[in-house]
């Protein structure tokens, strides 16, 4: 990710966090904080309901598969047959996924895109009118899609690592 950007590889599968919010939105503010050494207790407002884990399979030439949603309110998870929010309506048949960063103050602040194309050339493309103005060229058109992640969605890539000796999906690098 030291490009700015991330391009999923077939066999990975991104972790979707979504807040629940009763205001409808995705930022989640919080009425309280306490800290006792080490520890940091934040609590959430009263605009929140619960939260929402989606995965996502990264497929060979097919973009992204929901592969389950589950939200989870007042300490009771339930499977969904469809995420809270569309993030990842790609055109069919791209080969190729990539997840810009715009990193503002720090790696934890930033804002996130989703970008696809059918060829590398037309992504690099769409990446660089991205990454140079951010505000005005993050829309589909010369052969890429891109659109943005709502601002309080989190979007983890992740791949499979045995780790001593059971397989586990841990953040891609």
């Amino acid at each position: 990710m030291s490009h700015g950007y991330i391009d999923l590889e077939p066999g990975w599968r991104l972790r979707v966090v979504t807040p629940l919010l009763k205001s409808g939105g995705y930022r989640l503010t919080f009425s309280d904080e306490t800290t006792s050494g080490n520890t940091i207790t934040l609590t959430a407002g009263d605009d929140f309901l619960g939260y929402e884990v989606a995965y996502y399979g990264v497929k060979p030439r097919h973009g992204l598969d929901l592969l389950s949603a589950e939200t989870t309110r007042d300490g009771h998870s339930t499977p969904q047959p469809e995420p809270v929010a569309h993030l990842f309506r790609l055109p069919r048949g791209v080969r190729h996924v990539r997840l810009i960063y715009l990193v503002r103050a720090s790696p934890a602040d930033h804002d996130m895109a989703v970008a696809a194309a059918n060829d590398m050339e037309a992504l690099e493309t769409l990446t660089r009118r991205v990454l140079a103005n951010p505000m005005d060229d993050c829309h589909a058109g010369d052969g890429a899609f891109c659109a943005w992640i709502p601002a309080g969605i989190a979007v983890v890539p992740q791949v499979r690592r045995t780790i001593n000796g059971a397989e586990e999906w841990v953040p891609a690098r």
